[in-house]
Formats: structure tokens, sequence, C-alpha cells
């Protein structure tokens, strides 16, 4: 077919030349789906090449150029109600490159004391501030490198805990990732500023400190710095799965109820086995490191303005024996969140408001690791921009989604 040949021509293209790919006329729909059937039939698109499902629940699509009118006469004929909100990704885009290439040129000159949130950091910005951290703070911060990439990146973890910086093992341990799904940068970022308001003003939230904290904000670094190099929509990491396809879903990847994928340039691909990816490896291992004292994890995405709790495998879905505990945890971080302007967030099961998802990092969290509570947290897209969200919005996503982080951590 002459639309795979160009997505063919296109991924080489990316590969040999290392060149930006374009979104040139892409367009975003918003979907509002009214039923099941609805849902069911949306879904039989998820994998089609030129397809990108921006959101767990399909409610924003990316659809490539040549599909555009085929799939608004799908929509049309299954009386699926539709909008498109973004007329061109690639304009989105230019927008956030240009702003960001601005803002490093107005603080070249600057040092360690401009650290804020007004732009997009990227993984040596992000790790060279872990690391001034633990300099600065001893007693407080460790950093250590917990695994490698499969392009050799290091994958970092910093320790945040009033015992020297070292995990107790007597205080819960919250665990938190950012970045497993590499576009989600706004994730990332929510994740470093939980870092930097817990250990930089630290005195102003004794009341997180009861609690040990493990934090991973980058952990697919080679997806995000593909996503700042050569491929803003970028989601999974880069393992060269074929000649032609690259890169394993991480939240597909984990051990809890994984299932086999055959569409190896999907981008839900799951990966030859359960645990196959090295950054998955990396977590793993981190979290059975403190499996005696493991209280709450928490996966950063971004985006729907939604707090989910597992399981999200099976519909109908079964829910965690705790379940009530995991509502009342997720409405109280809702309130928090409403309380300082931020976005009114769903609460509820995964594969309820969303749909099933198999292999999924929050579900291995409570079924395997022994985490009592799990949740995943997809932030806010900030309106209509989805994964491009405004650097002038970033300051307030990260204090939001920063009243999630403080709420959950009292509560347990």
């Amino acid at each position: 077919m002459k639309f795979t040949a160009t997505l063919v021509v296109l991924a080489l293209a990316v590969l040999v030349g290392g060149e930006q790919v374009s979104y040139r006329n892409f367009k975003v729909f918003k979907i509002d789906v009214a039923s099941q059937e609805q849902h069911a039939l949306l879904k039989r698109w998820e994998d089609v090449e030129g397809v990108d499902f921006w959101d767990r629940a399909g409610r924003r699509v990316m659809i490539h150029p040549e599909l555009q009118k085929h799939f608004e006469n799908f929509l049309v004929a299954n009386k699926i109600a539709h909008e498109v909100i973004i007329e061109d990704v690639e304009a989105t885009i230019e927008a956030e490159r240009k702003y960001d290439q601005e803002y490093k040129k107005s603080k070249a000159t600057l040092g360690r004391s401009t650290v804020d949130f007004e732009h997009f950091w990227d993984t040596q910005e992000i790790y060279g501030y872990l690391d001034e951290l633990a300099a600065s703070y001893p007693n407080l911060v460790s950093v250590e490198v917990i695994g490698h990439s499969h392009e050799n990146r290091e994958i970092k973890a910093i320790t945040i805990t009033s015992t020297n910086g070292q995990v107790s093992g007597t205080k819960p341990v919250i665990f938190i990732d950012g970045g497993v799904h590499a576009r989600e940068w706004a994730g990332i970022m929510s994740v470093v500023y939980l870092i930097h308001e817990l250990v930089e003003h630290n005195s102003d939230y004794q009341d997180m400190m009861t609690n040990d904290w493990v934090i991973v904000p980058v952990a697919n670094p080679d997806g995000y710095e593909f996503s700042h190099t050569s491929n803003r929509m970028w989601r999974k990491n880069r393992f060269p799965s074929s000649i032609l396809c690259t890169g394993v879903d991480l939240n597909r990847n984990f051990e809890y109820m994984w299932a086999s994928g055959s569409n190896l340039c999907s981008d839900t691909y799951p990966g030859t086995g359960p645990v196959s990816e090295l950054e998955t490896q990396a977590l793993v291992s981190l979290m059975s490191r403190y499996r005696n004292n493991l209280s709450l994890y928490l996966a950063v995405h971004t985006y729907g303005d939604m707090i989910l709790y597992p399981f999200g495998y099976a519909w109908p879905f079964i829910p965690v024996s705790n379940a009530a505990e995991h509502i009342a945890m997720g409405e109280k971080a809702k309130a928090a969140v409403s309380a300082v302007g931020g976005p009114n967030y769903i609460v509820g099961n995964s594969a309820e408001i969303l749909y099933t998802a198999y292999g999924a990092s929050d579900d291995y969290a409570v079924g395997l690791a022994g985490f009592t509570y799990g949740f995943t947290l997809e932030l806010t897209g900030g309106g209509s921009q989805g994964f491009d969200l405004p650097a002038s919005q970033l300051q307030h996503v990260a204090h939001s989604a920063f009243q999630i982080y403080r709420s959950m951590a009292n509560d347990i």
C-alpha cells in the first residue's frame, strides 16, 4: 500500500539520517464515545499505522493526513461524536521547539541558581540536578545508577529520606517513576518538581518525610532523548524489535498478567517476554530491594486528569482487595488538587474508566511487587495541546500534581 510504504521510507530516513520526524498536517480528533460498543469499534484502529491514541481512553487520536478522510467516515458512519482540536500537530511542536531554543539562549550564561519550571529539561539537565542535590544535601539525598538502557544511558534513582539519604527500613517507602512513556514530558517534570520541593524546601514538608522516597524521574532515557532530538511523539524505549520497527512499550512489559503481542511496530508492543527490557529490569530490581517496606507506588503519566487504581488487565474489571482504600485516597487527592485551582480529576479503576491493559506497572506493583497501594496518575494535558503542554502552564501542572503526592503521602 502507498500509505505503508510512506511510513517505511519515513522510518528509514529517521534511522539513517537522524532527522526530526515531521507531523505536518497530522490532525488530532477529540472523540466522545457513548457506549462500550462504540469504544470497541474505535479500539480497532489502535494498531493501524498512522493512528496514534494520545490517551488510554482513546479520547484524543492523532491521524496521518492520508487516513483522515477514512477515519472521519468511520466516525460518522458509527455515529461517534467528534471534533478536530488540533489542525496541524507540527505547528504545535514547532512552537514548543522555538520556545525551548529561545529560553535556553536567554539562560545560557546563568548557573545553578536558574533552576526553574519554565521549560522542559532534557536528561542531562535532570541528571545534573540530581547529582548537585546529592552533593549539596548529603544528609537527605543519595543518587545512584540503577541500570542502563539499551543505548547504554544511565538510569538514575534518587532517594530522599531523613536518615542520611538511605532508606531507613522502618518507614513506609513511596516509589515513583516518571517518563516510562518518552513523550510525556510534563509527567517527568512534575516528578522533578516533587524532588525539588522535597529537597530544597524540605522544612516546609516535614509531614511528607514520615516516609522514605525512592524516585526514578526518567525511567526511559533512550526514548526521552529520542523524543527531544528526533520524534516528539515517541512513546516506547529504543530496543530494535525488528529491522524496521523499534521500541517496546515499557508499561506493557511488567510480569504481572503480561500478554504477548504480534505487531512489533505497535505503540503498545509488549516485548518478547515479561521484563525483557533493561529499563523494566532496573525498576523491578529496585522495587525488590525494599520489598519489606513498600507502601505506595505511583506511575506518573500524561495525560487525562485521572487517578487510576489496579487491576487493569481484565474486563469486567477485577479490583484490588483494598479498592475502597484506593478510592478514598484518590478522592482526597482529587480534592487537594481542586483546592489549588487544578483540574477536576476522575478517580477509578483503569479498566473501568479506560480499557484493559496487560503487563502494566501499577498492576505489577500491587499484584507481585508487594506494594499496599498503587496508582497510575494521568496528569492534565493542558487543554487541547496534549503532550505539547505549553511551558507557560508547566508550573501550574507540576504544582497541582504535587498536591496528589502530598495528599497520598499523608494518607499512608
